[in-house]
């Protein structure tokens, strides 16, 4: 009788450990598929990435030639400015208007 008992409880637990097997097994092919679906998104996020490194790195490559370009301007600014000071003698030194262009 002790033995008819014992069987039951070990079918029952069987039966329990086939369902989880089962269900587990589905879970897992899940979890693939999904796993190939992430790999994809990795990686078409890495080279979303490499696009956005490509261009932060050429506007700053453009933005450093501007500022070499405004520099140089600045420079020949104040150049013509200095020779406009000077064809103007120092009766004239004084800027119109009162503005001083030589403190910006």
């Amino acid at each position: 009788m002790i033995s008819y008992l014992v069987d039951v409880v070990l079918l029952i637990a069987l039966a329990f450990t086939s369902m989880r097997v089962t269900r587990m097994h589905r879970e897992l092919a899940r979890l693939r598929s999904y796993q190939g679906e992430f790999s994809t998104i990795v990686h078409e996020t890495a080279g979303a990435f490499d696009t956005v490194i490509t261009a932060a790195q050429d506007s700053t490559a453009n933005l450093g030639r501007l500022a070499n370009v405004l520099s140089t301007k600045i420079d020949q600014a104040h150049d013509v400015i200095a020779a406009l000071d000077a064809r103007s003698g120092p009766a004239s030194a004084a800027p119109a208007g009162g503005a001083d262009l030589d403190k910006h």
